[in-house]
């Protein structure tokens, strides 16, 4: 297995129009420590945890939880590895929590004001 290179916090979900586990996601995204944005969609993100080049995860309060890879039917999709204790951990991850990841990753000029993007 490699080494995992990148540590990426997820802070938003995508999601699709479905109540199948399996379709549920359609990519997650995130911000860099250098402020850039990611994005891969469920089948990508898989194959960057198999191949262990990346480790996902989503910050809960004070939580930090690993994205995993789930195998059901044969299909691979993507939960928290708490799923079993708290459902949808993933998935729940609301447009408010993202504007508030996206505020705390915005730049702050020297006034204190934050700089427009």
């Amino acid at each position: 297995m490699a080494r995992i290179h990148n540590r990426r916090t997820v802070s938003t979900v995508n999601r699709a129009y479905s109540s199948d586990p399996l379709e549920r996601i359609e990519s997650i995204a995130g911000v860099n420590s250098d402020r850039t944005r990611w994005s891969f969609s469920q089948a990508a993100a898989i194959a960057r945890i198999e191949a262990g080049t990346d480790a996902f995860t989503i910050k809960n309060g004070e939580d930090v939880v690993r994205v995993v890879v789930h195998i059901k039917g044969g299909e691979k999709y993507l939960q928290s590895e708490r799923e079993k204790t708290h459902p949808d951990d993933l998935i729940h991850l609301t447009v408010a929590q993202a504007a508030a990841a996206e505020a705390a990753a915005a730049p702050v000029a020297q006034t204190g004001r934050r700089t427009r993007r």
